[in-house]
């Protein structure tokens, strides 16, 4: 399996695993990281977009990188900043959590696969 191929379906799991988690049962997932459960309301529109875009479009892009380089680009721009909004939200820990794993490893997570992204972008190729 090529490389490109590989950090897409990687993305691609992985954002539909956790987008479904906080999409379908995001109280669980507060509750989990010690957060309260006042306002999880953009726990489950960010479920619903990495699910949609991170997911469904990784995946996607997986069965053909060059000729889906445009699809590959909206996923990768997704997952850089949705990991710049969580490294920023980390700084400042704008977070109710107590128990910061929760926070910090989807964080390293979601920085190495933005990273992979950018690093194995699919090249033009020109006739």
């Amino acid at each position: 399996m090529d490389k490109t191929v590989l950090i897409l379906t990687i993305c691609g799991w992985s954002s539909i695993v956790m987008g479904m988690t906080f999409f379908l049962i995001p109280e669980w997932y507060a509750e989990l990281e010690g957060a309260n459960t006042d306002n999880i309301a953009w726990l489950r529109s960010l479920g619903a977009a990495l699910v949609a875009v991170n997911g469904i479009g990784a995946l996607l892009a997986a069965k053909d990188p060059v000729a889906e380089r445009n699809l590959y680009d909206v996923v990768m721009l997704a997952s850089v900043l949705e990991t710049v909004a969580l490294g920023w939200s980390t700084i400042t820990w704008e977070f109710s959590a107590t128990k910061e794993i929760f926070i910090i490893g989807p964080l390293i997570l979601a920085a190495l696969v933005s990273f992979a992204l950018i690093i194995l972008r699919p090249k033009i190729i020109k006739e």
